[in-house]
C-alpha cells in the first residue's frame, strides 16, 4: 500500500510531461523576460552615453594646465 501511495504521484508527474520543449517567451514568465531584456538595452544605453561623457571630459582636459578650483 504504501509503495502505491508513493508510486502514484510520480507516475501522475510524469504523465503530466508531454516531452515537448515550449519557448520560455510563451509561458508564464514571457513579460518578466521582455521586462528584463529592456533593462539590459536601457543599461547599455546608458554605459555608452557615461563612456562618450568620460572620453568627452578627458579630451577636453588639456595636460599642462592647472586644475580650477
Amino acid at each position: 500500500m504504501r509503495l502505491l501511495l508513493s508510486v502514484m504521484p510520480l507516475a501522475m508527474l510524469l504523465a503530466a510531461c508531454d516531452g515537448q520543449k515550449k519557448d520560455v517567451k510563451v509561458t508564464v514568465f514571457g513579460s518578466q523576460l521582455q521586462m528584463k531584456d529592456k533593462a539590459r538595452a536601457v543599461e547599455n544605453t546608458l554605459r555608452q552615453g557615461a563612456e562618450k561623457n568620460r572620453e568627452a571630459i578627458e579630451s577636453s582636459e588639456k595636460p599642462g594646465e592647472p586644475e580650477q578650483k
